[in-house]
Order: structure tokens, then C-alpha cells, then sequence
């Protein structure tokens, strides 16, 4: 009963709210208690005045307004002898740590002559809530030792504590002792465990404590609400909320403003929930706040309906610094950075002061707006007038403000400016690097990360980007260990980042252990994975690391995790597969994106199912080139000129812009079935579309030109460009060097240099090969000697080849073999198959069949290599081991493609 009492007693209800009187009566009523009766005749004594009773005390403890109420009630109580009543004594304490007087509320409680646990409670509850949780605990230990037994509010406190404290040991022991005890019948215990446990992550213990009660109140449910929004299940939280609908409970505003929060956290997706939790606030007559205004606003704004919130916006009676930034944030979320920055003027013209974060989401809308550096200036000038020049986040956002207008400079000399003024400089750094990646300023960025600053998760990120881009695997591992060393490989971010670089450079298997051993993921980091496995060759990891996202994790494939999955199921050719995964884009609805449609497309015309493809392209939205440009491209690589112009044709009738890559997809289509005929209406159509003038339209027309065998015009589009550039020069060197005019492809090469124009290596590539199938050996030497000492170029596997070829060619085979000896095997294969075809052209089988031996070794699942061992072994005369290596081959699967060609004239 003394606990029940106890609770009660803390409860603000139980005088106030019963007597129902106004808080100026009761806090002047306290002076009349000392007024004297007045005579009564009929009375013996007529000079004895009234005497105040407790319920008097507490009714006027918890009417106090200020501190000096509650001295005035504790001087009279010590006055009338009242002081040493508990229950009066332990209200005055309680009082006393209301309004902060912490230290006298503790000299009360250790004058008191007897304490019970209500007693101790308040002394507890005043620390806690005052912040002093180490007095608190010390405080818990005295109540230990003094034998008092704690009740379900002690233990609430306590779990208060052990949550500000990261005490799970002791938290747990709690909830064990709340078990042995007092067997969990209380509900307030039963949320403050749930609370608790909530603030852990341990959801699965708050779900346990929650069925567990015997009469969970509205309290209960809304603490596992909130524990599902806050955790990485928002969906959970929503679902709980209908449960708590059905089941008849009255719902507060408090459960409807947590599953708001719910809908924001899970975005488009929970639309139709924030819907309908808003007709609930409606109906069931809540008066909303700004708190709830607010939530309403974030939810429509994070889930895409911004002109929503803008109705809601507009019907705000008040508006504080959290609207405006939300609606000004909702309009940069959709990219309408025009109506975001109109309404921060807006907020300029009618709010006395904005926030610093509002100021923030203004620079974001400028950066999208694109090449706009007056009004960035405009808005630096705004800045220091407000004082805001201080702001370290500020100061990072114009940063990349600057370099959002493509002023890099800009940004560098802001960032000089401002790195003195604050001590934060990491944010400063990160912000530095994140433009300079973005422009591919990559060796600015290495210079950047080199200085002294404080590394944190934003700043590893960078590093390995940079790792990525530019500094290499060996230094990405000095990250990664780096990562290990500072307890940073938890973190999701840089987990991720780690993936990526991983399999960036083909490291797979040390890419699926950071996975493994990540303690959470992502859909980013499981489409990591899912991408990599695909474009590593390995699809059918691709496809079980899709299913099992979906089955173990519960993540819904996004679009990214579906180009992925397409992307692989092309690798395998699987006829079955390629029918689900269309049936499951067009039933999901993801058929209208653009790049899964044309991730399908890209499947279905590589297992030559143009049928599929075609209904693909007409369910799918075309309002993108990109979709348009895909079917022309596909068209195209499969020499099918005359479908590819009739999408042209399609694509303008739907008015759609031709562009860049348009062109280029056509060039290659002429390529593909060397057609001239449709060569030359490509040509037309470039010069129609205004394209004639760009260098890699240019360039293709006369790589085009050049294998369809009209070296004439590819010299007279070659010959009329303003501007050459080294890809315009290799396109013409490449074009003479086919046709084996080598002596014309040396003179247009000095003819390059002459002009000005440093030598690529795809230059020295194309004049190796052209003296190869030449014969030219001593030329091609000299180019190869030249391209090593006076232009410093490494040679790649290309080079190698064709320099093993011209070697064989030209009859120095031994010399080639010792070459080959040189070079590692991970980076010979091509030079290998070059090799082996200089050997049968010199008749020298015995060097063929060692090196297509060496081959196979290398790269045993390539079919042409199997065919090629088995023609050597048959010109050798070894008609039994051929026939061997041929049955093997066909028994695992291998087929060599029939080799074609087509050529068309001009009519």
C-alpha cells in the first residue's frame, strides 16, 4: 500500500486536479492560514485561529510557482510542527529539486529523521533530473546499504540512469530483480523497461517486456511505436499503429505524431499512411499544435508531396524555424531549387531572424541552379551581415556552393580564407575535397588530404574515392587498415566504401569478408555486392545475393538492385530467368524506369529476343534519350540499320531531340553492317542536326568511313574539320593504316606533330599495328622505341600484342618467344594468341603448340582457344589428340561463333 500510495502521491493530479482551483487563489490562499477566527460569542475561547492540515501543504506544494513559495510553505510547516510529517517533508524535497535547489533538497533529506522509499524516490528523481546521475547512483547505493526496498518507481530511475549511463549490465540485472520481485505487474515499470531497452537497440527484449505486460496502457504502445520508428523498421511502427486502431484504443496525439515520423522516415512509399493518419487527426478532433503541424509538414515533404505541404504551409497560423527550413528542404528534395529559394526570400521578408540550417538549405537550391556565383556572392554578403560568417556548417555549404558554380578557385580561396576562424576543421576539409573529386581535381584532392586535420568517417570516405579514382589499390589498403586500427570499420559508410574498392579493382573475395562481417547493411551496400559479382563475372553469386537481400534482410529491390539482377541473369543466357525478371519488372511497376527498362532491353537483344525488346520499349515511359538512344544502340551492334533508322524516324515524330550519343549509336550501326547506303543518310542527318562541327562525331564519321571502305571521304571529312584534336588524328592515321597505306599513315603522324599535338598511346598502338600487318619490323620497332623514351608512355597489353605479331610476321619468332618469357601471365594472354598466329603463318608448329599449351593454361574456358589448340595439333599430324581436345570441348559447352563479313558499295 505505501508504494501505491507513494506513486500516487507524485502523480500532478492528485490535489490539483481534483479541487479544480486556479493557481493565482491557491498560491494566495497560503497567507490567510495565519489570520485569526474571528469571536464567537457562543464559543468559550473566542482567539484560536484556524490551523492549516496537511492536504492544506500539499495542495499549496504543488500549486508553487517558484522557489520562494515553496521556502515560505517549508518555514511555516517547520513553524507548525508540520515539517517532521513524511509525507509533507518528502513533498517540500520534491519541490525543492523541481525548481533545481538540488543541494538544500539533499540537507532536507539528510535531516530527515525517518525516510521511507517515497522518500528516498524523490531524492533520486531530483538528481535525475537535474542531470546529477553520478550523486544519483552514489545515492542508490546509500538506499542499498540503509536496507529500504526499492519499488517499481526506484527501479524506473534507476533504468533512467543505467540508459544515460550506457549501463547494460546493470539494466538487465534490474529488469531481473523487477522479475523476481514484483513480477512485472506493474505497467509505468513495464514501459520504463521498454524505454530502456529501446534506447539499446534491443528490440527484440522490448517486444518480450511488452507481451508481457497484463494490461498495456496507451504509454506501452507508444513506446513500441517509437521504438520501431527509431529503428530500421519504420514499416513495423506503422503496422503497430493500425493493431492500436483495431484493438478499439483510444489514440493521443502522441501515438499519431510517432507514426508521422515513421511515414518521413520511410518516404514515398508510406504516403498513403500519412494520408490517413492526417484524416485521423481530423477526425478524431485533435487540436494541433506547431509539434504536430510540423510533423504533418516533414511527412509530406519527405515523402514527395511538397505541394501538399505547401496547402498545409499556407494554412499555418505560426511558423518557427523548423517549417520554414522543411518546406524550403521539400522543394530541394523534388530538385525545384527556383521555388525553395523564393520561399527563403519570403521567409527574408516576414521572419525577424532564420536559422543558420535555413541559410544552409538556400546554398543547397543554389548549388542545384547550376553556374550562378553572383547570387552565391549575394548570399556570403547576406551571411556577414547577419553574423552567420562564423558557422562552421555555413561555411562548409559555400564551399561547395562555389564549387557547384564550377568555381573551384572560388572555393579554394574561400576555404584559405576561413580555415583560421574555427577549430572544426574537418568539415572545412571534407567539404574541399568532396568539390575537388567532383571536378576531377584528383591530384589537388591528394595534396588536400596530406595536410593536418582530424580524419572522421566523411573524411575516409573521400580518401577512398580518391583511392578509386586515382591513388590505387596498395593505398586503399593502407586506408582499410587505417579503418581497423581507429574502430571505424563498423561504420556503414566507409564499410561500403570499402566494397566499392574493392571490387573496383577485382578484389572479390576480400570484398564479400568486410561484407560478411558488416554488423548492418544497407540496400546501398547490397547492391554493392549485387553489381560487382555481375560485373566480375560471377552472376550467379549476382543473383543469390538478390534473393537473399529479399528473404534475410527484408530490403525490396530498388532499381538499382534490379539493373543488377538483369545484368547478371545476361550473363547466364538462362531462358527461364530472363522470363521472370521481365514479368517482375512489369508487375512491380519498374518498367517506367528508365534504367531498368533499358538494362531489360539490353538483355533481351543480347539473347537476340527482339520481340521482348520491343515490348519492353513500347510499355516503357520514353520521356528520357536515354531509353531511345538504348533501342538505336542495340539496333545497331546487331547491324540492323534499318530498324535503328526507323527509331530515329519514331524518336523525332515523339519529339524528342536527337543528341550526341544518338549520332554516335548510327556511326556505329553503319559500322556494324557496313553499310554505305545508310552511312551516307547518317551523314546527312549529322549535318542537319548541326552535330558536323563536334570532334567525336567527326572522328567516327571517319573511322566509319574507313571500314566500310571509302577512304576518300573519310580523308574530305578528315580534311574539312575546324577543329583536330589527337582523336580526330588517330581516326585518319587508323583509317590509312587498315587499308595498309603505312607510308601514308608515318607521314600524317609526323604531320601531327608538326601541329603541336603530343602522341597518345592509342596513336603508337595504331601505327605498331599498322607495320605489322605491313611487314614494316624496323619501323615498327623505331615507334615502339619512341613511344617508350621520348613520350614516356607505358605500354599496355595492346601494344605488346601487336609488337609480338610484327615480330612473328616478320620472321623473328625465337626473339618474340623470348619476349613472351619476360612478361607476367596476367598480362600476356593476348600476346599469346598473337604469338601462336606469327608461328603457323612461319610454319614453326612446335613453338605454336607450346604456346597454345601455355594458353589454354591460362585461360581454359575460352572456346577459341580450345579450337585453336585443335587445328594446331591437326596441321601437326596429330589427328588423335586434336580429335581429344575437340570431344572435351564440346562436352563442356564450348562453341566458336562463325565468323562473317559484309561489305556494301555506294549506289
Amino acid at each position: 500500500m505505501r508504494a501505491t500510495f507513494s506513486r500516487q502521491f507524485f502523480s500532478p493530479s492528485l490535489y490539483i486536479g481534483r479541487l479544480n482551483l486556479p493557481l493565482f487563489s491557491l498560491t494566495h490562499l497560503f497567507p490567510l492560514c495565519c489570520i485569526p477566527a474571528p469571536a464567537d460569542q457562543s464559543s468559550p475561547a473566542t482567539n484560536v485561529s484556524k490551523k492549516p492540515t496537511r492536504p492544506f501543504y500539499l495542495l499549496l506544494l504543488k500549486a508553487s510557482a517558484s522557489s520562494s513559495i515553496v521556502h515560505s510553505v517549508q518555514s511555516h510547516a517547520f513553524k507548525t510542527g508540520f515539517l517532521h510529517d513524511l509525507i509533507i517533508c518528502t513533498s517540500v524535497l520534491n519541490s525543492l529539486a523541481e525548481f533545481g535547489e538540488v543541494n538544500r533538497a539533499r540537507k532536507l533529506f539528510d535531516e530527515m529523521p525517518i525516510r521511507d522509499v517515497a522518500s528516498w524516490n524523490a531524492m533520486l528523481s531530483g538528481y535525475v533530473r537535474n542531470g546529477l546521475l553520478l550523486k544519483a547512483r552514489l545515492l542508490y547505493q546509500l538506499m542499498c546499504s540503509s536496507c529500504t526496498r526499492p519499488n517499481s518507481l526506484t527501479l524506473s530511475v534507476l533504468l533512467q540512469i543505467c540508459g544515460d549511463f550506457d549501463d547494460q549490465m546493470l539494466g538487465r540485472s534490474i529488469h531481473g530483480y523487477a522479475c523476481r520481485h514484483l513480477e512485472l505487474e506493474d505497467t509505468f515499470l513495464g514501459n520504463s523497461l521498454i524505454v530502456y531497452y529501446n534506447k539499446f537497440e534491443d528490440f527484440k527484449a522490448s517486444e518480450r517486456v511488452f507481451e508481457s505486460l497484463a494490461r498495456p496502457d496507451i504509454v506501452s504502445w507508444n513506446a513500441m511505436v517509437s521504438g520501431y520508428m527509431t529503428s530500421s523498421s519504420p514499416w513495423s511502427s506503422l503496422e503497430l499503429l493500425w493493431i492500436l486502431r483495431n484493438k478499439c484504443f483510444h489514440l493521443d496525439l502522441i501515438t499519431l505524431e510517432i507514426a508521422l515520423q515513421a511515414c518521413s522516415r520511410i518516404g514515398k512509399d508510406a504516403i498513403f499512411d500519412g494520408v490517413l493518419i492526417h484524416g485521423l487527426l481530423i477526425r478524431l478532433g485533435f487540436k494541433m499544435d506547431l509539434y504536430a503541424q510540423n510533423c504533418l509538414l516533414i511527412m509530406y515533404c519527405k515523402c514527395g508531396m511538397v505541394a501538399s505541404g505547401q496547402s498545409l504551409f499556407d494554412t499555418m497560423e505560426s511558423k518557427n524555424f523548423v517549417s520554414w527550413n522543411m518546406i524550403v528542404s521539400g522543394y530541394i528534395y523534388i530538385n525545384c531549387p527556383f521555388k525553395a529559394l523564393n520561399l527563403f526570400l519570403r521567409a527574408l521578408a516576414y521572419e525577424a531572424e532564420i536559422s543558420s540550417d535555413l541559410l544552409v538549405s538556400a546554398l543547397q537550391a543554389v548549388r542545384l541552379m547550376g553556374e550562378q556565383r553572383k547570387l552565391v556572392m549575394s548570399l556570403h554578403g547576406l551571411v556577414i551581415r547577419m553574423g552567420f560568417d562564423s558557422d562552421i556548417y555555413i561555411s562548409s555549404s559555400f564551399i561547395s556552393a562555389y564549387g557547384g558554380t564550377v568555381e573551384v578557385e572560388c572555393a579554394r580561396k574561400f576555404f584559405n580564407c576561413i580555415l583560421p576562424v574555427g577549430n572544426h576543421s574537418t568539415v572545412l576539409f571534407n567539404s574541399m575535397i568532396s568539390v575537388y573529386l567532383h571536378h576531377g581535381y584528383f591530384s589537388e584532392a591528394v595534396e588536400l588530404t596530406r595536410k593536418e586535420f582530424f580524419y572522421d568517417a566523411v573524411s575516409i570516405v573521400n580518401i577512398l574515392s580518391l583511392c578509386i579514382a586515382k591513388l590505387g589499390l596498395k593505398v586503399g589498403k593502407a586506408v582499410h587498415g587505417y579503418t581497423i586500427r581507429n574502430k571505424f570499420e563498423s561504420d556503414l559508410f566507409i564499410s561500403t566504401s570499402l566494397l566499392e574498392l574493392y571490387i573496383t579493382y577485382g578484389v572479390l573475395h576480400t570484398a564479400f569478408k568486410i561484407f560478411l562481417l558488416m554488423p548492418d547493411r544497407n540496400l546501398v551496400s547490397w547492391n554493392t555486392m549485387i553489381i560487382g559479382c555481375a560485373r566480375l563475372g560471377i552472376p550467379w553469386a549476382s543473383l543469390k545475393l538478390f534473393y537473399d537481400m529479399q528473404q534475410k534482410d527484408g530490403f525490396l529491390p530498388d532499381a538499382t538492385s534490379l539493373v543488377g539482377a538483369i545484368e547478371a541473369i545476361s550473363h547466364r543466357g538462362i531462358e527461364n530467368e530472363r522470363k521472370f525478371i521481365h514479368d517482375y519488372v512489369i508487375k512491380s511497376e519498374f518498367i517506367n524506369d528508365e534504367f531498368v527498362s533499358t538494362s531489360l532491353i539490353c538483355m533481351h537483344s543480347r539473347a537476340h529476343n527482339f520481340s521482348k525488346v520491343n515490348t519492353v520499349f513500347d510499355r516503357a515511359r520514353k520521356l528520357c534519350i536515354v531509353t531511345w538512344n538504348t533501342m538505336i544502340a542495340e539496333y545497331s551492334h546487331h547491324g540492323l540499320m534499318d530498324r535503328a533508322i526507323s527509331t530515329f524516324g519514331r524518336m523525332k515524330i515523339n519529339g524528342v531531340t536527337p543528341d550526341l550519343v544518338t549520332m554516335l549509336c548510327l556511326l556505329q550501326g553503319c559500322i556494324a553492317s557496313a553499310s554505305l547506303n545508310g552511312l551516307a543518310l547518317v551523314h546527312s542527318i549529322i549535318c542537319k542536326s548541326g552535330y558536323l562541327a563536334d570532334v567525336y562525331v567527326g572522328s567516327a564519321l571517319i573511322n566509319a568511313y574507313s571500314k566500310c571502305g571509302e577512304l576518300n571521304m573519310a580523308w574530305l571529312v578528315f580534311d574539312n574539320m575546324v577543329l583536330k584534336t589527337i582523336v580526330s588524328w588517330n581516326s585518319i592515321i587508323h583509317g590509312y593504316g587498315i587499308h595498309g597505306d603505312v607510308q601514308e599513315a608515318c607521314k600524317l603522324f609526323l604531320k601531327m606533330q608538326e601541329s603541336g599535338l603530343h602522341p597518345s598511346a592509342v596513336t603508337f598502338l595504331v601505327l605498331i599495328s599498322a607495320c605489322s600487318h605491313a611487314g614494316y619490323v624496323e619501323r615498327g620497332i623505331y615507334y615502339l622505341d619512341l613511344m617508350i623514351e621520348a613520350y614516356s608512355l607505358h605500354p599496355r597489353d595492346e601494344h605488346i600484342s601487336s609488337f609480338i605479331s610484327l615480330l612473328g610476321r616478320g620472321g623473328l619468332v625465337e626473339e618474340a618467344n623470348e619476349l613472351l618469357d619476360k612478361i607476367p601471365e596476367d598480362h600476356g594472354v593476348f600476346a599469346w594468341g598473337a604469338f601462336i598466329g606469327a608461328c603457323r603463318v612461319q610454319g614453326n608448329m612446335e613453338l605454336a603448340l607450346s604456346a597454345a599449351q601455355k594458353l589454354l593454361v591460362m585461360n581454359p574456358l575460352n572456346p577459341g582457344y580450345n579450337a585453336l589448340l585443335s587445328n594446331i595439333l591437326a596441321e601437326s599430324g596429330r589427328w588423335m589428340e586434336a580429335s581429344l581436345t575437340r570431344s572435351k570441348a564440346d562436352e563442356v559447352g564450348f562453341r566458336k561463333e562463325k565468323a562473317w563479313s559484309m561489305l556494301q558499295t555506294l549506289i
